[in-house]
């Protein structure tokens, strides 16, 4: 389990290429997100997911996913014309979407649901994960499920050492502001639902109110 250290705000490229290394290669590597700490995967490496899934000693659920935005998100999702100003609205920021999948990330991921979460993180580390792949990456809390939420890359660190499975790489940027989980908006439903209401205030049909900063 390797710890490098960066800075939050403007990581360095050196760690971000090491990190994208270990992605590529089918590793995994721990992060911050815009909420908390999280581990990433890349999302189309079916082989990874299971090493993730392990590693976390989850349940089978889905996994929501990093993208780049909304033109990788449409490469994965169907983005009609009422997803359009959600994600225009609120990304990039804590807000998951719910979108109907096209069916192309693994099945490990979706577990055959129709629909898949997609975020596109207003955090440089985890854009420039993203950014650097090319690819969307998994984007779940960085711990054995059910477990805590961590804020500090030490904390990640603690919480798997004496695990037989561990992240391949961490990328520490010290602590993080303590913030509830992302919204999750359920897009595939008619009208949208709010599933949960996190760091960011959605209403359906009125205006964005963040509790975040």
């Amino acid at each position: 389990m390797l710890i490098l250290t960066t800075r939050r705000t403007r990581p360095d490229p050196a760690v971000i290429k090491q990190a994208l290394a270990v992605l590529m290669a089918g590793g995994v590597v721990a992060y911050p997100t815009d909420t908390a700490y999280g581990l990433a995967v890349d999302a189309t490496n079916e082989e990874a997911i299971g090493k993730l899934f392990i590693m976390k000693h989850r349940p089978q659920k889905p996994l929501p996913v990093l993208v780049s935005g909304a033109r990788m998100a449409a490469q994965y999702a169907t983005i009609d014309a009422v997803a359009k100003p959600f994600l225009k609205q609120y990304w990039p920021g804590a807000v998951t979407f719910i979108l109907p999948s096209k069916k192309v990330l693994p099945i490990a991921l979706t577990l055959h649901f129709t629909g898949v979460g997609l975020r596109h993180a207003d955090q440089p580390v985890a854009q420039a994960l993203v950014r650097g792949l090319n690819k969307p990456i998994t984007s779940t809390s960085a711990n054995i499920s059910g477990k805590g939420v961590f804020y500090s890359g030490q904390e990640v660190a603690r919480h798997f050492e004496q695990q037989p499975m561990q992240p391949d790489l961490i990328i520490d940027v010290g602590d993080i502001p303590e913030e509830p989980p992302s919204t999750i908006v359920d897009l595939t439903s008619q009208p949208p639902k709010v599933f949960r209401q996190g760091s960011v205030q959605v209403t359906i049909g009125g205006k964005a109110k963040s509790r975040k900063r």
